[in-house]
């Protein structure tokens, strides 16, 4: 058997060699083609969410509640002039601007929607399907209006309490529930929460499930005079404050 030269071996290797990188580079061309094939998007804008201006819930029902009082307040949780009154105190706030591309969500469809998430605790994508709005659109609208009411109203309704404020509520509390030397009533609530990313058991309640806590004092007239908001739901004490959400 004759024995093949050095340079035939060595071409066969060298075309051995192409080819196995021929092929690596194919196939890394391959995923990256069908990983931009799946992350392709299938629409600009959802045939469900391009009719929202005439079949979305704000578009096509709150018009006519605005006929019936008692509807209305059932819907948003509030009067007519309530939620104006709140409109006029956010809209600087959540208001957006029209674009060559596309209409904005107006500031009383924004301040809606977050009602109804609020008052209802139904979940963003029952919401989507309402609205008509893409549920990470309504996720960044609820946060920005909660943020806007906050900014905008916790100085009238919510101010941090002072000494006056204590004694005449302790006042009020002897006065009509024959209570003195109260100065609030305490009381709280787990809320059920996903489990947060590597936060081990700080959230783990007595109760055996994952929640955060919200924590109130109520004054005898049955308004908030203090709140204290997002305490891990192990904690089974808390040192009570006033704190932004």
């Amino acid at each position: 058997m004759m024995e093949r030269p050095m340079d035939s071996i060595y071409m066969d290797m060298e075309m051995e060699f192409a080819l196995a990188h021929a092929y690596a580079v194919a196939c890394s061309h391959q995923r990256e083609r069908e990983k931009r094939r799946w992350s392709r998007r299938r629409f600009w804008i959802h045939p469900i969410l391009e009719v929202r201006e005439s079949r979305g819930a704000y578009h096509s029902l709150f018009g006519e509640l605005n006929d019936n009082l008692e509807k209305y307040f059932q819907y948003t949780r509030m009067s007519q002039d309530s939620f104006r009154y709140l409109l006029r105190r956010v809209e600087g706030s959540i208001g957006r601007q029209d674009t060559q591309l596309r209409r904005a969500i107006s500031a009383e469809e924004r301040l809606l929607v977050t009602l109804r998430f609020l008052a209802t605790g139904e979940t963003l994508r029952s919401l989507h399907f309402q609205f008509r709005i893409g549920v990470s659109t309504l996720s960044g609208i609820i946060a920005e209006t909660c943020r806007a009411l906050w900014d905008n109203l916790r100085e009238e309704f919510l101010p941090v309490p002072t000494r006056e404020i204590w004694e005449a509520n302790a006042q009020k509390f002897e006065e009509v529930c024959s209570f003195p030397n109260c100065i609030g009533a305490v009381d709280g609530k787990h809320i059920r929460i996903t489990k947060p990313g590597k936060s081990g058991s700080l959230f783990y309640n007595y109760k055996k499930y994952f929640s955060t806590v919200l924590m109130a004092i109520a004054g005898a007239d049955c308004r908030f005079l203090a709140v204290d908001i997002a305490f891990q739901g192990a904690v089974r004490y808390w040192t009570f404050y006033r704190s932004t959400p």
